[in-house]
């Protein structure tokens, strides 16, 4: 099956046709100009319509009428042989046309006229005109037979939609002709009535050069033809001489009567106005005047001519007589007339027998294409009283160049102001342009500036032809504009901002007013559901933003709240810029007195709860959080906000508490951590919590371990903020080494760093020692380094340092402060053999299952760790190596078979690295081993 959206299917056909329906021609006409339906996925190999009308054409391009007739013909027989595409319904048509033409009522018989004068030539209505056609000629059908012909032979020249080939519409002519030939050989007295049936559907815009039936009846005889055209001039000029079958058409003046009276073409009217001059003179001088009478309703110049030839060569027929005999509205139907002397005869009789003629014929005629018909309709109308004419005619008749100038006189002169009512003058401001300036130079002459008042004009804009009229629309918004916009009217100014044509220029009113005094809480209302349309967002927002004219209380806070909550930026920053601006921490109070008065600390709670809310979408959190910004005492100042809205701070510090703001530092949300961030900078020291920044050193987010790292590193700085950095004092020896065993890296370094900076205060060897188990390489090495640059044998020379590691700078500022050195090399020894001795199980760099606590490494790792790191640092320093060999050398004795072999690994580097030390227990290495 098809799917079609088609508003007309041949259902709808048949039902009209089985009505006997006047609407059937009409109806069909529309159905066939309809798109065809779009047909499902056919199977394959399947003729669809579009292939099959393809073939068709490829088939009119072979070469022989042999070939182009067996390809159409295969065509045919394929397409109609196959189920599955079921050929269009349209073809349905065929055997619908033929069953009216068979039933022959007589509106059946009519609405095939038209068919066949007007519906395009497509298969289906095609078939049925053709069977019909041939019906025509065997039943001697005239009045078919005569709009088919017709319809052959003028399609041939026609443009448009058409499915039928060009050689098939030249036979169709070809036969129509021919089938006119015998029929005059055969049965002369048949062949008039059946040439007239052609010649009288003929229409003024037709192309009479390229016919060839017409051109046959009224110049066969020439003989000017050739197989497919005729040339020469046709038609002639004597219709008469040549034409087919003279004989037949001296038999009775009947068909050339009937063709002058129904013709509507001016070639066909000639061809029987010559025909009845020169074989029937005596039938003219009998014609009737209700027959005359018709002649002059038939908008044919020929047939003009000839009905004033017939009136001005009778007596009888005299001008004064023309009324008694019926003939009065024939002859001023011609002071219209395609004719010139039909034209000044009607022009004449007018001026002396119908002074009474109507005035709105005059005003009619003005309109006329002949410039003699237009000057003698504006000097019939001069010639009247403005006032019998009236308002509305004169305004009609300023549209006319003939009768300008005078209307425009007589509309000043004849008629006070107050008779001029107000709908004339609207009509003239949406009028042609000769009426807008007549109202233009009306208004200036007589009104006083702002004299109409805004309702005029207002009623002006309120036509609904102002949507096509745009400089009657310009007029009525440029005189509205000079008016105060308080004196417009608020509703109408609501309503017009939706209207295309004039919204934006009221909306360039609305933005500059500084009062509308009768905005009502409705028009409030009104306004805030014009924010939701892109069309008038802009004004209504300025209007709404505007307190001079609309109120906080009345825009209300729950209507600003759901503007916040919104995704769409110019709704959700108007609310931001306006709670900021015009809001106060007690308006936010939910419990708010029905005055509007509310509490200032349930309402700082309640913006609290929409910075930090866990359902509060994010335009909400970052406006309450931008709030609170922008109202801190200390912070306010500063926001860039502020300054724009030249905000003052209207909460207090207090209301920025620890319990408020920690938790947030450790909320999943960047923004609220960003805020919660912000604030503590500021509270740290006054909510007395700096004591815990080093729990935020530990933190994901880099906003909040950098407060620790702040409030840390530049500890015992002059040049730091005192408000959130610790003193020396407060730094805590337990914590900060608590840092080195972070799982950040940025935290351990922090902690590594705060131990050398301030390593009086927070080291000393037992903390050493416990620096040694960490899990970091970098920090085991640290703590050993600190161990010998610290607590260095008092027997070695002050100032003394380790050298740098291989590849690296030597230091170049000064050593810390001394922490206490070791009496001598051996109580350094006695102290290194203690936590090599007393380690226990060490720390491992992994976090546990499930994100617990690290594991633990076993005593024997955590040893081999400590040995590799002292070994590491004495293979750089030969005295350092001096002072530990010994101490490494007795673990060698260890049953521990790790222990031990690290050990004795460590001792082996330090000969490599250091051939002249002596080590118990090692022999001296040979000259080769040196070498190796």
């Amino acid at each position: 099956m098809a799917s079609s959206p088609n508003p007309i299917d041949i259902a709808n056909v048949k039902q009209l046709a089985a009505s006997g329906s006047p609407s059937l021609a009409e109806t069909i006409e529309a159905y066939l100009d309809q798109p065809e339906p779009t047909p499902d996925a056919p199977r394959e190999g399947a003729l669809t319509f579009p292939a099959f009308l393809g073939l068709l054409s490829s088939a009119q391009g072979m070469r022989t009428p042999e070939q182009r007739r067996e390809r159409t013909t295969d065509a045919w027989k394929r397409f109609l042989a196959q189920l599955d595409p079921a050929p269009p319904p349209r073809l349905e048509l065929a055997d619908l046309l033929v069953r009216i033409y068979d039933e022959g009522t007589d509106a059946g018989r009519s609405a095939l006229c038209d068919v066949a004068r007007n519906a395009p030539l497509v298969f289906g209505a095609w078939g049925g005109l053709k069977r019909i056609y041939k019906l025509a000629e065997a039943r001697l059908d005239a009045e078919l037979f005569g709009a088919l012909a017709f319809r052959f032979d003028t399609e041939v020249a026609r443009g448009g939609r058409r499915e039928v080939s060009r050689g098939t519409l030249i036979y169709m002519r070809r036969r129509a002709w021919r089938f006119l030939r015998e029929l005059g050989r055969s049965v002369p007295e048949l062949y008039p009535q059946f040439a007239v049936e052609v010649l009288r559907h003929y229409t003024p815009d037709t192309r009479f050069g390229d016919l060839w039936v017409a051109n046959h009846v009224w110049a066969h005889r020439a003989g000017k033809y050739d197989g497919r055209s005729f040339h020469g001039g046709v038609p002639p000029s004597d219709m008469v001489k040549h034409r087919a079958f003279d004989e037949a058409w001296r038999r009775s003046p009947d068909p050339l009567m009937l063709l002058l009276s129904t013709c509507e073409a001016d070639p066909p009217a000639r061809f029987a106005i010559q025909g009845l001059r020169k074989d029937f003179p005596e039938a003219l001088r009998s014609v009737t005047p209700a027959w005359l009478a018709r002649l002059a309703f038939r908008p044919l110049a020929s047939a003009h001519d000839f009905l004033i030839e017939t009136l001005l060569g009778s007596p009888e027929l005299h001008q004064s007589k023309l009324r008694s005999l019926g003939l009065h509205d024939a002859a001023l139907a011609l002071l219209d007339s395609p004719s010139a002397k039909a034209r000044a005869f009607a022009i004449e009789y007018a001026r002396a027998h119908a002074a009474d003629l109507d005035p709105e014929r005059l005003a009619g005629l003005l309109a006329s294409a002949h410039k003699d018909t237009r000057a003698f309709a504006a000097s019939a109308l001069q010639g009247r009283s403005p006032r019998a004419l009236g308002h509305e005619l004169l305004g009609r008749l300023l549209t006319r160049g003939e009768t300008e100038a005078w209307a425009a006189k007589a509309l000043s002169e004849s008629f006070d102001r107050a008779e001029l009512p107000e709908r004339f003058l609207i009509d003239m401001i949406y009028g042609e342009p000769a009426q807008k300036r007549w109202a233009a130079a009306h208004f200036k002459a007589r009104y006083r500036p702002g004299e109409l008042g805004t309702g005029f004009w207002v009623r002006v804009l309120d036509d609904p032809r102002h949507e096509e009229d745009d400089r009657a629309t310009e007029t009525a918004l440029e005189a509205l504009g000079k008016y105060p916009i308080a004196a417009i009217g608020t509703p109408w100014l609501l309503d017009a901002l939706t209207r295309k044509s004039i919204g934006h220029t009221v909306a360039t009113w609305l933005k500059k007013a500084d009062a509308l005094p009768d905005l009502t809480a409705e028009g409030v209302e009104r306004l805030k559901g014009l924010v939701f349309s892109a069309e008038t967002r802009a004004v209504a927002l300025e209007v709404l933003g505007n307190p001079k004219i609309v109120t906080p209380r009345q825009l209300t806070l729950p209507w600003l709240l759901a503007l916040a909550r919104r995704a769409d930026p110019t709704l959700n920053g108007f609310a931001r810029r306006y709670l900021l601006a015009h809001m106060k921490p007690q308006d936010f109070d939910p419990g708010q007195d029905p005055s509007g008065r509310g509490d200032r600390e349930a309402g700082t709670a309640k913006l609290f709860a929409l910075a930090l809310g866990e359902k509060e979408p994010e335009p909400m959190r970052a406006f309450a959080q931008t709030y609170l910004r922008c109202h801190h005492p200390v912070l306010g100042p500063e926001q860039s906000e502020a300054k724009e809205l030249e905000l003052k701070p209207a909460l207090k510090r207090a209301a920025f508490t620890a319990e408020r703001i920690w938790p947030a530092l450790l909320d999943p949300r960047e923004d609220v951590r960003r805020f919660a961030a912000l604030i503590t900078r500021a509270e740290l020291r006054a909510w007395g919590c700096q004591t815990r920044v080093y729990e935020l050193a530990h933190s994901d987010a880099k906003e909040v371990r950098n407060i620790a790292f702040d409030a840390l590193r530049k500890a015992g700085d002059p040049s730091a903020d005192p408000a959130m950095t610790l003193t020396v004092e407060e730094l805590d020896p337990a914590q900060v080494f608590a840092l080195t065993e972070s799982l950040k890296k940025s935290a351990r370094e922090l902690g590594l760093s705060l131990i050398l900076k301030h390593y009086a205060r927070l080291g000393g060897p037992e903390r050493l020692g416990w620096l040694m188990q960490s899990a970091d390489r970098e920090v085991r090495l640290f703590a050993v380094r600190m161990l010998w640059e610290k607590h260095r044998p008092r027997v070695l020379p002050p100032g003394w340092r380790p050298r740098a590691p291989r590849g690296e700078a030597g230091p170049t500022t000064e050593p810390p402060e001394d922490a206490g050195r070791f009496e001598d090399v051996e109580a350094l020894r006695r102290f290194l053999r203690y936590v090599l001795s007393g380690i226990p199980a060490g720390r491992s760099p992994d976090p546990g299952d499930g994100a617990g606590p690290r594991r633990r490494l076993s005593a024997s790792e955590a040893k081999r760790r400590v040995i590799e790191i002292v070994r590491d640092l004495a293979v750089e320093d030969a005295a350092f190596a001096a002072l530990v060999a010994p101490v490494i050398a007795e673990f060698t004795g260890s049953i521990a078979k790790g222990e031990w072999q690290a050990c004795l690994a460590a001792l082996l580097h330090l000969r490599r690295a250091h051939p002249g030390l002596e080590i118990e227990g090692l022999a001296a290495p040979s000259v080769g081993q040196e070498r190796a």
